[in-house]
């Protein structure tokens, strides 16, 4: 009879305080900030600011939950985008994260672009998926969004951040 009360109050503990545990490591999340190395655009010619091209941007990503929890990695990311000035538009990057033992994560991403003022400055969202990796993270999957934004023309070699999260790599 003693051992009823045990039982219920150690069935009750590893609902409450186990469970979200297990589930809360299910996620994956993160900020990552990049800087424009390279651009190449073409104007579309069939409204006034269309234009399509392509921006190599590297950069960092600090890993705060999730297998990497803790951990940076280098970024090399290529976007391909099509955008009209004042309205904005889409992108597809291809991204490699290097960690410091060699192993790397390799996404697949694609979002909006759309204008933020006047300015240069735009806002960026999206979602991803992970492709696949090397070392450690060979055969892992994954997807998540993000969203974050860009300050500065990418002419001029504008910087990024974007906040992601997503499940964890399996």
């Amino acid at each position: 009879m003693r051992r009823l009360p045990t039982i219920t109050v150690m069935s009750l503990f590893m609902a409450v305080v186990l469970l979200p545990m297990a589930q809360a490591s299910d996620e994956v999340a993160g900020r990552v900030v990049y800087h424009t190395q390279k651009v190449e655009m073409l104007e579309a010619g069939d409204v006034p600011g269309h234009i399509v091209g392509i921006i190599q941007q590297s950069g960092l990503t600090f890993y705060t939950k999730g297998p990497a929890g803790g951990q940076i990695a280098t970024r090399m990311m290529n976007t391909y985008y099509d955008v009209v000035k004042s309205k904005g538009g889409s992108y597809t990057a291809y991204i490699v994260d290097t960690f410091q033992d060699g192993s790397t994560l390799i996404y697949k991403a694609s979002g909006t672009i759309t204008p933020v003022g006047e300015g240069d400055n735009t806002a960026i969202d999206g979602t991803y998926e992970i492709t696949g990796g090397t070392g450690r993270f060979e055969r892992k999957k994954g997807k998540g969004s993000f969203k974050g934004g860009r300050i500065g023309s990418p002419k001029t070699g504008g910087d990024s951040y974007a906040d992601f999260t997503g499940t964890e790599w399996r």
